[in-house]
């Protein structure tokens, strides 16, 4: 009998599944121990989520035989038409340029398939959201860091840069309640954009996942969508509940029928059923809600997230040696902060927070484009998906370790 070597069945990966995954997300994680109160969260707190609303949903579909039915068949990939006009009268289009996704990552993802080849430059925010790089990494682009400070975007060095012959395919943008930041991207910034996008030639995604959640008063308009240089992608995520995994899209003409053959090809459309009870929900089905619906439920849910960002940031400057500097107190569901005290190490005190005192948060380090760690004095705190009760003792905890003689340089 012949002895033959088995052959390790990892050989057959594709490329892009063996490759190693170099995003750093927001760094290492373990799992919490009992009682533990992170403040990682970038989710709805329970007691926000429109529980009630869903339900009367789920009723009324499930009493309407022939809504339920439909709901059950296949659908189109770029929607339902409820939901889709109902998307395009917020938005000022027509439900044309609208496709439904599985949420903001997914219609993210979407965008740079249909845009992105390997090596192609981008322009990205420093810092920004981490696990955009998760999805970026597989096109291998490379980065075009946007610096942006206190005041907003140092857009004298892009311009520079741009004349100078960079060419970017994209700029990745979060304009409103920036993810970690907080900052509201000026609208003559906006402008300036725009204008910088439609003579160089590249494409601003707008990523507004946070849009609604405005602490106080007004925000300027997203990029405009009259010009054919700019995406929307926005999500349910943030005020519905992202187990919903829902979202949309809003395209130029130009990239309709590309991210509508690449979202066929991959998973067909989004599911009905969750499409048809979000359509209850927010008033596109005319029954359950009006007209309305979606903004009363994220008027109650920024209220509540502006009184606990308040909570967190009183905690902290009373508690932390040297006190703290909080920025942009604007609106979303994060707390960018800078620990004055440069004697104490922040990495060390969240290992603290992680292991003596029951908490977590993330560390400024994972926010920037770069592999540093150089964390900059930054923390970013989840606000929102925790009640005030215990969202305070989380706070109370790591400030605990933020004081802890151990967390010393």
């Amino acid at each position: 009998m012949t002895t033959t070597t088995r052959l390790d069945p990892s050989i057959l990966l594709s490329d892009l599944a063996a490759r190693e995954d170099h995003s750093r997300g927001f760094g290492p994680r373990r799992a919490p121990g009992p009682g533990a109160v992170p403040l990682l969260g970038g989710a709805p707190s329970a007691d926000l989520l429109p529980l009630a609303q869903i339900g009367a949903a789920s009723q009324e579909l499930a009493a309407d035989p022939a809504a339920l039915v439909g709901a059950l068949q296949y659908s189109q990939p770029t929607g339902r038409e409820g939901l889709r006009a109902w998307i395009a009268r917020r938005e000022g289009v027509d439900p044309s340029r609208v496709l439904v996704t599985n949420g903001a990552f997914h219609g993210l993802s979407l965008v740079f398939d249909a845009l992105l080849d390997r090596g192609d430059e981008i322009i990205v925010e420093d810092p920004t959201y981490p696990l955009i790089f998760r999805d970026l990494q597989h096109h291998e682009p490379r980065l075009l860091p946007l610096h942006l400070g206190p005041d907003g975007f140092d857009l004298a060095t892009l311009e520079a840069q741009l004349a100078a012959g960079a060419h970017p395919k994209l700029l990745y943008t979060v304009p409103d309640f920036h993810n970690p930041t907080g900052f509201v991207t000026p609208l003559a910034q906006r402008e300036r954009l725009v204008e910088l996008a439609e003579h160089f030639g590249f494409v601003i995604v707008s990523d507004n996942a946070y849009h609604g959640l405005a602490f106080d008063g007004a925000v300027p308009a997203d990029y405009p969508l009259d010009s054919d240089r700019v995406v929307h992608v926005r999500t349910f995520s943030k005020v519905l509940g992202p187990g919903l995994r829902l979202g949309w899209l809003v395209l130029p003409d130009w990239l309709l029928a590309p991210v509508t053959r690449l979202r066929a090809n991959q998973d067909q459309h989004s599911s009905a059923v969750v499409q048809a009870l979000v359509e209850r929900v927010v008033g596109a089905a005319g029954n359950v809600a009006e007209e309305g619906a979606f903004d009363r439920i994220a008027d109650r849910a920024r209220s509540a997230y502006a009184r606990r960002f308040d909570l967190v940031a009183a905690l902290l400057d009373a508690g932390v040696p040297g006190g703290v500097e909080t920025d942009h107190r604007t609106g979303g569901i994060f707390l960018w902060t800078h620990v004055l005290d440069t004697g104490i190490d922040l990495a060390a005190a969240l290992q603290l927070a992680r292991t003596r005192y029951g908490t977590d948060a993330a560390l400024g380090r994972y926010f920037f484009g770069h592999d540093t760690e150089d964390d900059r004095g930054r923390l970013r705190i989840g606000i929102s998906h925790l009640p005030p009760e215990q969202l305070r003792a989380g706070a109370e905890r790591l400030v605990e370790a933020l004081a802890d003689p151990e967390a010393r340089r």
